[in-house]
């Protein structure tokens, strides 16, 4: 029993060193996803199905040699996962899609975003795509929530219900703005484009 031991521990790190190799000669396009609370997860696998490529989280990206399609979840103007994903990304070109609650045709977002995206990936001069998330009052965790509580405090005090009001309307419930077709634009772009 005392030789087996060591014999298996051997042999899985042999595996899981056989496996990071694997995953880090990936020579094909993929769809990497940072995601909280499951949305952009959910955009990222679509967005596999119709491109016909591999889906893989942030946490298990190991590089590429193909331009990736990065679909991040944006809080409080933060990309989930960036920090990871361009550890990892070693300068391949990449495509940005930004998922969030707020509407994306409104060119004070759409600004907002390109400002947080420009900010997040100094390097980066791809394409950017945004699309219309979710939320789950319930599901948030108790930091996003007291976040959501203080936001909605802030508009009220300085009068600013006029151009939060969909932010209001939807303060405290469940709502999903998530659609299929907000994802035909990046098809349509990723098939026409080899360089990203």
């Amino acid at each position: 029993m005392a030789h087996f031991l060591p014999v298996c521990a051997a042999w899985l790190r042999e595996k899981r060193i056989a496996f990071i190799i694997t995953e880090n000669r990936r020579n094909g396009k993929m769809i990497v996803y940072g995601s909280h609370y499951g949305t952009a997860k959910w955009y990222a696998e679509k967005l596999g199905e119709k491109l016909g490529e591999e889906v893989v989280s942030v946490e298990s990206f190991r590089g590429a040699k193909e331009p990736v399609v990065f679909v991040s979840g944006l809080y409080a103007g933060g990309f989930k996962g960036a920090k990871t994903f361009q550890k990892r990304i070693d300068g391949t070109k990449f495509t940005l899609v930004s998922c969030g609650l707020a509407d994306p045709k409104e060119e004070k977002t759409r600004r907002e975003i390109e400002r947080n995206a420009r900010a997040a990936f100094k390097d980066w001069d791809g394409p950017l795509f945004c699309v219309r998330g979710a939320i789950d009052y319930r599901r948030l965790s108790v930091l996003h929530r007291v976040m959501m509580w203080m936001m909605k405090t802030m508009i009220v005090k300085k009068g600013l219900e006029a151009e939060n009001e969909a932010f209001l309307a939807t303060y405290g419930s469940r709502i999903s703005f998530c659609s299929e077709d907000q994802l035909d634009p990046i098809v349509a772009y990723r098939q026409k484009n080899e360089r990203f």
